[in-house]
Parts: structure tokens; C-alpha cells; sequence
């Protein structure tokens, strides 16, 4: 989200924030320039972000998929690339910046010194991107990537295995947080605790990562390990999406 934020006010532009209602409001979107940003998973894209490709209509002049990744995009671009075709919209440039590895099931964290170098080499790269729209660049990208595109549909085969380990403890106070803050709506409230939908979850972690009270825990993660927030996204930000 914050690279997103970060182009909008760079371009003057309108941000959207795609969510499951979004998805489902089977929209036509158009005009002269158009953007979609995502976080790569897994080499991949999130499922969210491609059920609303699917589910939606594109018309615009000039196209741009960008990423945040934490190692490498690979594949997520010839994947955006092969959707949007389908709906008619040509993509004419495909970049990306460098975020924080924040996959915290399966990667350390950095240092918090390495965070602030991290958070400074994606604002200046955010910066690029919003450049080279505004010059209307172009490129092309090879969309053939079986090995990413083996390792993406792996991930997402057992994203509703990876949520089963989602867990909450007493520490929950009922704040409806993880539940606002969800994109994939896969967080429901009973009782005033929340309930995963384990096969609409998109692995995205932003419950656990933001729970003020850190009462989510992810298999063996303990409730007292480090989690991450990116320093220019509040979690107000998260909630008004």
C-alpha cells in the first residue's frame, strides 16, 4: 500500500483498493492511464488481485503492472500480463520496487536498521516508476515462466492449509482490527472473536501482523515475536480500503 499511496499523490491519481467487493461489482474501468499495484506472492500474484482481473472490464490507453516484492517478481508479471489479455487490455509497461520481506512464516525479519534502508530503496524506487508513467514508457516481458508459475499454484493450493494454523489467544480483546483491515473478507467476528474462512484467505498475514493486541499466531510464531508495519501506512489506512 504504500508504494500505491506514494503514486497516487506523485501522479495526481485515484486510488483504488481492491477488495472482494470490488471484485464482485463487476465494474468497467477506463480512460487514459491505468495502473494496478500488488505485493508478489510467492513468485505469483494474490488471489484476490486475480479474481478482480477476471471478474472486470479494462479499457485504457496506457497500462501498467507494477509489483512490491521482497526478493524477485519473476513470474507475477507474464501472469498479470496473460489475465489482462483475456480481458482486452494491453499492458504496456511492467516494473517493480523492492519492498521488506515481511513473510515472517518462513523469513526473519531484517534489522530495524536494514528496515529504514529497505523503506528508503522503495520510496526512491516508487519514485522511478512514477516517473517512467509519466513518460509513458514501455517494455516487454517474457510470460512464459513455468517454474514461477509451478511454485504461485502451489502457494495458493495450500493457502487454506496455511490458514487452518491461524490461531487466536485470549489476548483477543474483540477490537474488530483483523476483521476491517482483511481484503479477502476471510475473517468473520462470533462472539466478538474472529473466525478464519480458510479457503478465502490470501496468506496476506496483515491480521497478524496488525493485531494491537497480538493475539493471532501463526503455528509456532509466538505471540511476543517481531512483526512488521510498513512506517508510512497506518492502520487506519488499512481499515478506510
Amino acid at each position: 500500500m504504500a508504494s500505491a499511496k506514494q503514486l497516487g499523490a506523485e501522479l495526481g491519481m485515484e486510488i483504488v483498493h481492491i477488495t472482494n467487493e470490488l471484485v464482485a461489482s463487476n465494474s468497467t474501468f477506463e480512460g487514459d492511464v491505468g495502473i494496478i499495484i500488488f505485493p508478489v506472492y510467492a513468485y505469483g500474484m494474490p488471489k484476490t488481485v486475480k479474481r478482480f482481473i477476471r471478474k472486470n472490464k479494462f479499457a485504457f490507453e496506457y497500462f501498467a503492472v507494477l509489483t512490491t516484492f521482497g526478493s524477485r517478481p519473476l513470474g507475477a508479471y507474464g501472469e498479470a500480463i496473460r489475465l489482462l489479455r483475456r480481458r482486452k487490455q494491453r499492458v504496456a509497461y511492467t516494473d517493480g520496487a523492492i519492498s521488506i520481506e515481511n513473510f515472517v512464516h518462513m523469513f526473519k525479519l531484517p534489522t530495524e536498521e536494514r528496515i529504514a534502508e529497505l523503506t528508503e530503496i522503495q520510496h526512491n524506487e516508487t519514485k522511478r516508476l512514477a516517473e517512467s508513467i509519466r513518460n509513458r514508457k514501455r517494455n516487454r516481458r517474457c510470460t512464459f515462466r513455468p517454474i514461477s508459475s509451478f511454485i504461485s499454484f502451489l502457494f495458493r493450493t495450500v493457502c487454506p492449509m496455511f490458514a487452518k494454523r491461524y490461531k487466536v489467544t485470549d489476548a483477543c480483546t474483540g477490537c474488530e482490527v483483523c476483521y476491517k483491515i482483511c481484503p479477502a473478507t476471510a475473517i468473520t467476528m462470533q462472539e466478538s472473536r474472529p473466525k478464519f474462512l480458510h479457503k478465502k484467505c490470501d496468506h496476506c498475514q496483515g491480521c497478524m501482523q496488525l493485531c494491537p493486541a497480538r493475539a493471532i499466531r501463526f503455528g509456532k510464531i509466538k505471540p511476543d515475536s517481531r512483526r512488521y508495519k510498513h512506517s508510512d501506512v497506518s492502520t487506519k489506512d488499512m481499515i478506510k480500503r
